[in-house]
């Protein structure tokens, strides 16, 4: 027909294709990531593959059989590093760049010379991976709107009904009430056995300024997202939605983070919500009342997570293995991320303690801070370090340490100023999500907790979890009757966050 013909002669199969290798990422990682961070990898690689598709067409004066070479192009491109990382984890001599490169290579440079002189009907190969480019787009396209579909808009908390919190009142002089999470800080236990750390002294100096430490400390579940929710709506998943063991959705998350009930129930007290940019755009609040950002930050100068997540799937991760004669586009786009997470995590430490004198009135902090977690980018003095990503064994472990002195070196100072520049002494929960990634699973769930309750006479519980933080902030300063929830931790695996395994807490003080 000659509208399909007239189709298949315009620069539609090229970008169709660019356009789906992108996406296919973007819709993987879409409960990372903002849509909008893919939107300039997506904008490039659609005008490129345009722009070698014209000239192409101009060379061979054939634009179907142009449309197949260079969709051939981009998946010799796109299509690499999936390829190597596979075969790093499963054929480890295969998964070399030396080896893979020169196979790779020499399989696109035959399909392009068949394709370019033997390929006998362009016109039918450009009309089957047209309509192929079209059904390949549309699971990513279903898997990225319906998560904006599922997380757009208000959230209906069913515990706003939550039994004990009738008749809660503020004191006159309300306390600031701060909850900062230390992404990946672990337990003192774990770090001496595993990372050979002592961290008393820092836990003492804690003591010192009036906390009191948990000492065994577990997380009720082994990531972040999950924490979160639990923590800020104070119950477990299961009273919270409906999130069966073979589900992988974590759209409801999303909304129990960003809706809390421990926001909705401050907010009606008279509280503000005071809230940090973190790159982690799940524990991102920017409805506050105060959101801060650092002024340095933001992607239009350089690489974007999203932008070095692609290129390390792309034929992009082989330029590691030729740093002599080409620019290292990867590591250069790394230790941009890592100068920015730097200039991020500093400013919102140093912003920390500001607040008591920057910002009046009653008010939650909400502050996700992104250390210990890796990337790796401070050593134990503050300077500047760029550890590879897939660090691991003693490397791994002489990084983790390093972020954990620096990092105490930077808490306490802050904490300090938080409780001596409040006109009332303030409630602070300083708390690890998890522990770190590269442990056993009990490792895991082993975290660090420390709260600062002015006025609170009785001793913690040993073993405290997270979900009965604002319970008994709430039971202790608003008159809530609230009560403390029996403490459990459930591991769970990425891939399938909601079959959770049971750990026993078998710390002992």
């Amino acid at each position: 027909m000659n509208w399909a013909k007239n189709i298949l002669s315009m620069p539609i199969l090229p970008p169709l294709f660019a356009g789906y290798f992108v996406l296919a990422l973007l819709g993987l990682n879409i409960t990372q990531v903002r849509p909008e961070a893919a939107l300039r990898a997506l904008l490039i690689v659609m005008v490129a593959s345009i722009l070698v598709w014209l000239l192409l067409r101009w060379l061979l004066d054939d634009g179907q059989r142009a449309g197949v070479i260079v969709t051939l192009l981009l998946g010799v491109f796109f299509i690499y590093g999936h390829i190597y990382n596979f075969l790093e984890q499963v054929l480890p001599s295969m998964g070399r760049h030396r080896v893979l490169l020169p196979v790779w290579l020499a399989m696109a440079g035959i399909g392009l010379w068949w394709t370019w002189r033997k390929l006998r009907n362009p016109q039918a190969a450009a009309r089957l991976l047209t309509w192929t480019g079209v059904a390949l787009l549309i699971f990513p396209a279903y898997q990225i709107i319906s998560w904006e579909v599922r997380t757009a808009g208000g959230h209906e908390l069913v515990l706003s009904e939550l039994s004990g919190l009738e008749g809660m009142t503020a004191p006159e002089a309300a306390p600031d009430i701060y909850f900062i999470i230390l992404d990946e800080y672990t337990r003192q236990d774990v770090l001496a056995e595993t990372f050979g750390y002592d961290n008393a002294g820092f836990l003492e100096e804690l003591r010192g300024m009036g906390f009191q430490v948990v000492d065994c400390a577990q997380s009720n579940y082994a990531q972040t997202e999950m924490v979160l929710s639990s923590v800020l709506n104070m119950n477990y998943l299961e009273e919270l939605g409906d999130y069966p063991p073979d589900s992988t959705d974590r759209a409801g998350l999303r909304q129990l983070i960003k809706n809390s009930l421990v926001e909705q129930t401050l907010r009606s007290l008279g509280y503000h919500l005071v809230a940090f940019e973190t790159g982690f755009y799940f524990s991102e609040l920017e409805d506050a009342d105060v959101y801060l950002s650092p002024d340095n930050l933001g992607y239009l100068g350089g690489f974007n997570a999203f932008e070095v997540l692609l290129l390390r799937s792309t034929l992009g991760l082989a330029l590691s293995d030729l740093t002599r004669v080409l620019p290292d586009v990867i590591s250069a786009g790394q230790e941009q991320l890592n100068t920015e997470k730097r200039s991020q995590v500093l400013y919102n430490l140093d912003m920390l303690a500001r607040i008591p004198q920057d910002i009046r009135g009653p008010k939650l902090v909400f502050a996700h801070i992104l250390l210990p977690h890796p990337p790796f980018v401070f050593d134990e003095f503050g300077a500047a370090a760029n550890y590879p990503e897939n660090v691991s064994g003693e490397e791994y472990a002489a990084a983790y340490r390093a972020q954990i002195i620096f990092l105490n070196t930077r808490l306490a100072p802050m904490l300090r100023s938080i409780i001596d520049d409040s006109d009332t002494l303030p409630v602070i929960i300083l708390q690890g999500d998890t522990g770190p990634g590269q442990v056993s699973h009990a490792g895991r769930m082993a975290i660090l907790s420390a709260l600062y309750l002015p006025g609170y006479e009785q001793t913690l519980p040993v073993d405290l979890t997270p979900v009965n933080d604002f319970r008994l902030v709430f039971d202790q300063y608003f008159k809530s009757s609230l009560g403390f929830l029996p403490d459990r931790s459930s591991f769970s695996l990425y891939t399938a966050p909601f079959d959770f395994e049971p750990i026993q807490n078998e710390c002992r003080p």
